[in-house]
Formats: C-alpha cells, structure tokens, sequence
C-alpha cells in the first residue's frame, strides 16, 4: 500500500525554481532570514558561492548543522540568531532570501 506524506510545503526543488525566476543564485553570497532546519537552505546551497542561514531557533539550527554534516555541504554556515541583530549593516551579500518566516 503506497502512502502519501502531507506536507505545507510545496514539492522538493519547486521553490528554488521559483527563486531562480526572480533572481539567479549562481555564484552569489546568499543570506536566509528565518532558515528554519534548512529544508530550502540545502536545496539552493549547491548554486551560490556561500550562505549565511540564520534563525532565532536554536533546536532548528542544530538539526540543520546535524543535516549538513550527514550531506556535506561546505558552503553553508548556519548561526542561531535574527535579521535584528545581524552584526555588520550593509554586510556583503547579493541576495537575501526569507521563506515561511512570517
């Protein structure tokens, strides 16, 4: 019997397509506003030069790191803590991207 998971989330790969409809993340510095457990840092991660993934959430970030170090991206640093208090203003980044964070 094939089961079928629900999920509020659209299909793997279907928001980084999105993404990339607006604004190519190829070679780009990228920071995540809100990154959860990096559901979608992990599925855009492979375009960008490197990614800043940020979230108030200190038991998401730990399970993102925990999935990073199963997948093996290096391009990625994951840090508990919110836009509010990003330490450099006007910090180098090409892209910011915020999904499901409000």
């Amino acid at each position: 019997m094939a089961t079928t998971e629900l999920s509020a989330y659209p299909g793997e790969g279907f928001e980084p397509r999105l993404i990339e409809g607006f604004v190519s993340l190829r070679h780009k510095r990228v920071l995540e506003i809100g990154c959860g457990d990096g559901r979608l840092t992990f599925q855009y991660a492979s375009r960008a030069s490197s990614v800043l993934a940020i979230d108030p959430d200190r038991p998401s970030i730990d399970e993102a790191v925990l999935q990073q170090r199963r997948r093996g991206p290096s391009n990625i640093e994951f840090r508990v803590g919110s836009i509010e208090r990003l330490p450099a203003p006007g910090a180098p980044f090409d892209v910011a991207l915020f999904s499901w964070s409000l």
